[in-house]
């Protein structure tokens, strides 16, 4: 509660200040909160040098259901700092583009504190900006170089993972169904946002619609601590167990079938050179793992002449090694329409689904434990009790209010089925909302 009206205050605040500042403060093209610094920003921009600042905040409150239906409001933030750099522009440099991120996450998760069995393993998140700890990070520092007229692109440095494979879009404040899978279902070897890793990789566009992509990037466990400051700002490679290599497949058609709006259909692999532990036996050690995945978006409809309007749908899917993961599969579901009135074209109406299904070999160690400490049945009581998961769904239904390009507003409703994945627990109902503001 107290990171939630922290943020409310700074954030009105700001828009205080900005109210005396400048008359066309409420204009719904305004760009940034800050303004253009008296037209100093869209200069920089044109010289190469792109800065970004934002706050997204994210409310969930329990409706009814899940472990613990004692209501309660928590309130997950995350600060981002940016810049990007046209080196062409600034150094001369052909097709050279450079950028540098670092983040701040702050705030507690709902999904914690009330909707899931405190004894089991966490799926799925009612606020998809919590996790990877409470530090400061350095999200991005890397290099992208184009040859052959961007034909090759070669990108090294600090990066995540799904920021050039298994990315999709995030139209929702659930985990689930924000972005790729990958990193929510493999996250010992996967590393999404906000988490940065020494990594390369290749793309080459060998048609006009078809992009082939191969990337090498670390499995350092030491990326993912979060004890201190230091450790989101740790670039050392001591503590390498491996390398996780993607390779994608990107297919951008323009369907006659769609009127020939725009769609997008990928097909990955990975292949992680690093132990796994067996999840079925204690002692079994496996020398790799890998996953396949597909993403495809689609438009399917376009209102009027309006491009940016109309009907949105994607599909995301991921298959995990059972010897060594977890969740067995993904399957991600997600509809919504841009611009439902003519009088708010830049809104959105969103809806969507994600299923995620534990890998029966974890069920049955689970069952073996708890019998091996002599229990049989389901106890909410005792506390070396390890409940039995299975598949966890979860739906969220939202509108997304975008004043202008600086202020984002997202109420939601959130419905989660077996919070993860414990037929015990009660479904959850949960209200959310989203805010992000863009100084």
């Amino acid at each position: 509660m107290r990171h939630f009206f922290k943020l409310g205050l700074v954030s009105a605040a700001v828009l205080g200040s900005q109210m005396t500042l400048a008359n066309d403060f409420w204009s719904q093209d305004r760009q940034w909160l800050l303004g253009d610094w008296g037209g100093e920003r869209q200069q920089l921009e044109k010289q190469g040098y792109k800065f970004t600042a934002s706050i997204m905040s994210q409310a969930a409150t329990n409706l009814d259901g899940g472990y613990n239906d004692s209501n309660t409001l928590e309130n997950a933030g995350q600060l981002t700092l940016g810049a990007n750099f046209d080196l062409s522009k600034i150094a001369g440099w052909e097709d050279t583009t450079a950028a540098i991120m670092i983040t701040k996450r702050d705030g507690n998760s709902l999904t914690l504190e009330r909707i899931k069995d405190p004894r089991s393993t966490t799926l799925g998140n009612t606020q998809e900006i919590y996790g990877r700890g409470k530090i400061w990070r350095l999200t991005q520092a890397w290099v992208k170089k184009g040859f052959n007229d961007n034909t090759v692109q070669f990108k090294i440095g600090r990066m995540g993972m799904s920021d050039d494979f298994n990315s999709s879009q995030c139209e929702f404040q659930n985990l689930l169904l924000c972005g790729g899978q990958l990193g929510k279902s493999i996250g010992s070897i996967w590393y999404n946002w906000p988490v940065g890793l020494w990594g390369t990789n290749v793309k080459y566009q060998f048609a006009p619609e078809w992009t082939l992509g191969l990337g090498v990037y670390e499995v350092n466990p030491d990326n993912v601590k979060t004890q201190s400051n230091s450790d989101g700002f740790n670039l050392d490679m001591n503590n390498v167990k491996g390398a996780t290599i993607p390779v994608e497949l990107a297919w951008k058609p323009k369907l006659a079938m769609f009127n020939g709006l725009p769609g997008e259909y990928k097909v990955g692999a990975l292949y992680s050179t690093a132990d796994a532990n067996d999840v079925g036996t204690v002692s079994k050690v496996h020398d790799s793992k890998h996953s396949f995945w597909i993403n495809t978006q689609q438009q399917l409809t376009q209102h009027n002449d309006n491009a940016k309007r109309g009907l949105f749908v994607s599909f995301n899917g991921v298959v995990n090694d059972k010897a060594t993961t977890m969740v067995e599969s993904t399957q991600q579901l997600a509809l919504w329409y841009k611009g439902p009135f003519d009088s708010r074209p830049n809104d959105s109406i969103g809806f969507g689904l994600a299923n995620y299904v534990v890998n029966k070999r974890v069920r049955d160690r689970q069952i073996a434990t708890n019998e091996s400490r002599g229990y049989y049945e389901y106890d909410d009581l005792a506390s070396n009790y390890v409940p039995i998961q299975h598949d966890e769904l979860n739906v969220e239904l939202n509108y997304t209010y975008q004043w202008s390009p600086a202020v984002m507003l997202r109420p939601n409703i959130q419905y989660i089925h077996q919070p993860a994945g414990v037929k015990e627990v009660d479904d959850a109902w949960v209200a959310g909302l989203s805010m992000r503001l863009n100084f």
